[in-house]
């Protein structure tokens, strides 16, 4: 019968790698050198339900003068977990999606299971074991993916502390760059902002929003026309919707619009538009709601529309009266996605009467998935 002889050295390090209820008797009891038991193993499946058991096959041996006491399974737990929210309030025109959670072992090696060693199977060359490992009910997987109605306690229980927060942060923080103009007018138009605290942010930043929209309970289409007939621009050039002229400064390598008056620009003969004092080329600001900043961009060759500087600060706090699962809802589902799964790592070894551990298949364990 072929031995494998292993030194002690080696089969200390495999201590790193696991750790038991039950003391480990190798790092007591060997000495560099010493033989130990040689086994190896395989499993049924690499995929197990939770609250029922894998099985597995194994074989070992060891040299004359020592003899198997038991052989045992152990596994350590992995835990992954993925959390997701994505926005649904500025339909189309903001897609935002946090994600947090990640891989955790939530339980390092351990003996799980041990088995006596059974001389009657020896089968000439080795001694055989077939039985069975138990894996906990609690590793069964969890999925919570576009609920119908919101759970607050389950949402505390899956996600990071904060993730709503930061969520609500990067989220109105998008919103008031001039990349989200359009996703911003959604959410103005679609959300049910009350005049009262539209006037509270007026009062604030001194800015001119509307506090007289018309809010009809019986007719839920009332106050979006209505807000959507405020917040106006100019789409196709004229002459007439041009209300005022602007050029671009640079400032600490910054770039700044300066807006000039109709009357302080002059047409040359080649149909340029200049200031009147300092000869610089400028174009037009069109008619627009007060808070919006519509001009002709020249490197584009069309109109665009921003928020005026003056009044991101009040549509940042205006916006921050939308709660966490208003900004996920689109009408039918709330727009999260939860996801827990665990795998566990697992490893045979054999013992024998003198103390001495084997670990099967070169301490490489197996990877068994919970389902």
């Amino acid at each position: 019968m072929k031995i494998q002889y292993k030194l002690g050295l080696l089969a200390c390090g495999l201590l790193a790698l696991s750790s038991c209820e039950k003391n480990d008797p190798m790092a007591d009891h060997m000495q560099i050198g010493q033989y130990v038991p040689t086994c190896y193993w395989e499993v049924g499946s690499t995929a197990c339900k939770a609250g029922e058991a894998f099985s597995f096959k194994a074989k070992y041996w060891t040299e004359e003068g020592f003899t198997p006491v038991e052989g045992s399974v152990w596994y350590s737990v992995v835990r992954t977990e993925n959390a997701q929210a994505t926005t649904k309030l500025a339909g189309t025109a903001l897609t935002y999606t946090k994600s947090g959670g990640g891989v955790d072992t939530v339980r390092t090696m351990q003996c799980i299971a041990t088995f006596p060693h059974d001389p009657s199977t020896w089968n000439g060359t080795e001694f055989e074991m077939v039985n069975n490992v138990p894996v906990s009910s609690t590793l069964s997987p969890v999925s919570w993916i576009n609920i119908k109605e919101w759970d607050q306690k389950k949402f505390d229980l899956y996600y990071p502390e904060g993730f709503d927060e930061e969520f609500k942060a990067t989220v109105i923080s998008n919103l008031v760059t001039d990349s989200y103009y359009n996703a911003l007018r959604a959410v103005y138009l679609n959300y049910e902002f009350t005049n009262e605290w539209v006037g509270e942010i007026n009062a604030k930043y001194g800015t001119n929003l509307p506090t007289d929209i018309k809010i009809d309970e019986g007719d839920a289409g009332a106050a979006l026309a209505d807000k959507s007939d405020r917040w106006y621009t100019t789409t196709e050039a004229s002459e007439d919707a041009i209300i005022n002229y602007y050029y671009n400064s640079v400032v600490d390598s910054v770039t700044v619009a300066k807006v000039v008056a109709i009357e302080d620009v002059t047409i040359t003969e080649d149909g340029a538009v200049l200031t009147a004092d300092n000869n610089v080329k400028v174009y037009p600001v069109y008619d627009a709601a007060e808070w919006v900043f519509c001009r002709y961009d020249d490197d584009l060759g069309s109109i665009v529309n921003s928020v005026k500087e003056e009044y991101l600060p009040a549509f940042a706090e205006l916006l921050s009266v939308i709660s966490f699962e208003e900004w996920i809802y689109d009408g039918k589902a709330y727009a999260v996605t939860f996801t827990r799964d665990y795998h566990i790592e697992t490893l045979f070894k054999v013992e024998d009467d003198k103390g001495n551990m084997g670990v099967a298949n070169g301490s490489v364990p197996y990877t068994i998935t919970i389902n």
